[in-house]
């Protein structure tokens, strides 16, 4: 066997045991949701994966695979009203990325948990399972500094496991709470603050673009500027400023802009510009060596 082939070999054998311990993870919460349904505490289901047929067969026999879907892998209801929906994500690795997520689950979690609803994570590292609150994995970035939740990470929104991964019952309740509380309020805090940033830059990008299109007027004249600066803000907004910077430098320079009617002609009148800057400098400085 080669390398190649054993490579194959190994990441086949890995996948198969992730996929296993995944099925055991969600079995224990399965265990946990049919003893919770039986005190009355709550009652909440997996939800099936759903298919498409691609053949079917004689004796109900059909050729199918499994389809994304948009719900969380648990749904339900708890003693009192509230609802509660949460992904199953399982790593024998010592960390849990938040991309194991998908899009789609990722926006079901948002709305569900927007509307009211206990969201989060049931997450198992190794041997520490957790029941991790949605404010908490949606803004690991601003906690952690970091798009993965360690062991340790886990150990405030630890659930209780007795054979089965019973995630509403925090192992410590108080902490979990309190952690959960502070790190959402530290989250919020610095996304306020990375907006306020965002706000900033944008005035201060905002305040260059009339800078530069006031001196567009007075080269170019008021018309022919006008018609510039508008074909420049239809390109990315990151790129509007330094557009009309190098716009500004050739029409200084003489650059003849009066027929640009897309972004293309601009740029094929500054390279114009560019290189025949480039070639007047080159001249004067073989001038300079003979002259001198």
């Amino acid at each position: 066997m080669n390398e190649k082939q054993r490579k194959r070999v190994l990441d086949s054998w890995k996948g198969k045991k992730n996929n296993a311990q995944g099925h055991f993870f969600e079995s224990y919460i399965k265990t946990a949701c049919a003893i919770y349904k039986q005190k009355g505490t709550a009652r909440v289901e997996k939800i099936p994966e759903p298919f498409m047929v691609l053949e079917k067969k004689e004796k109900g026999i059909f050729k199918g695979r499994f389809i994304a879907h948009a719900q969380p892998d648990f749904m339900g209801t708890l003693s009192g009203g509230r609802s509660i929906c949460f992904e199953a994500k399982y790593t024998s690795t010592d960390k849990l990325g938040q991309a194991v997520l998908t899009g789609e689950q990722w926006d079901s979690l948002e709305q569900h948990w927007k509307a009211g609803a206990k969201a989060g994570v049931c997450a198992g590292i190794g041997n520490v399972y957790a029941f991790v609150p949605w404010p908490i994995w949606r803004s690991m970035q601003e906690i952690y500094g970091r798009k993965y939740m360690t062991a340790e990470d886990l150990e405030p929104y630890r659930v209780r496991f007795n054979g089965a991964c019973m995630f509403l019952d925090p192992l410590h309740p108080e902490m979990s709470e309190a952690q959960a509380a502070r790190d959402t309020l530290g989250a919020a805090r610095k996304r306020l603050w990375n907006n306020l940033q965002a706000v900033e830059r944008d005035a201060e990008e905002a305040a260059e673009i009339d800078r530069l299109e006031t001196a567009l007027q007075t080269v170019l004249g008021v018309p022919l500027a006008a018609r510039l600066v508008e074909i420049v803000k239809q390109q990315p907004k990151e790129k509007q400023a330094a557009f009309l910077e190098t716009t500004l430098k050739a029409a200084l320079g003489g650059a003849d802009y009066s027929a640009c009617q897309t972004i293309d002609d601009m740029a094929n009148v500054y390279a114009a510009y560019f290189v025949e800057t480039a070639a007047r400098c080159a001249s004067s400085a073989e001038g300079a060596v003979q002259g001198g």
